[in-house]
């Protein structure tokens, strides 16, 4: 992956240059390899997994389902793109949801996907909650597609905050 991140050494990755290089992927002008690792480095870069766990995605195997979960994000059929990449073994809810948000953004989709992860989770909990409830519970976001879809649907209808 080194070589296909050269361009991206010693700099933040934005949400921008992710999204610019889903498109680039879907425009066929880079393999699925680069938009995956970018959209890993652009969460957890400072955070510390290292090699191992970046590594043990990139098999030929997990590319071709990558390639597909990417297709099907292209034909608008999120949730057997989600069902696909959920084959990857490691990928989560985190992770997925981040992947989806990316391609989907890429794709100009009017719907496009959220990032659903431990952090939104917990601010949805606290933004619910009484702060006195809050440090009792530990949350977590499920791993299944009908709560992502559901959390998708509501928070993409609920209106801005005119705050």
């Amino acid at each position: 992956m080194k070589s296909i991140t050269k361009d991206y050494c010693d700099d933040d990755i934005s949400r921008e240059q992710v999204i610019k290089c889903f498109r680039d992927y879907f425009d066929c002008k880079v393999s699925v390899e680069l938009p995956f690792v970018l959209t890993m480095i652009w969460d957890f870069a400072d955070i510390g997994y290292g090699t191992f766990r970046t590594n043990k995605y990139y098999t030929s195997e997990n590319m071709e389902l990558m390639e597909l979960a990417f297709t099907h994000v292209k034909r608008k059929n999120i949730q057997q793109a989600y069902r696909t990449l959920k084959l990857i073994n490691g990928l989560n809810i985190s992770y997925i949801s981040k992947l989806l948000y990316f391609s989907t953004r890429a794709l100009e989709h009017s719907d496009y996907c959220l990032i659903f992860d431990i952090r939104v989770a917990r601010a949805l909990i606290k933004l619910t909650c009484p702060e006195t409830l809050v440090n009792l519970i530990e949350v977590t976001p499920s791993n299944k597609f009908e709560p992502y879809h559901q959390y998708n649907v509501q928070i993409s209808a609920t209106p801005p905050c005119q705050c």
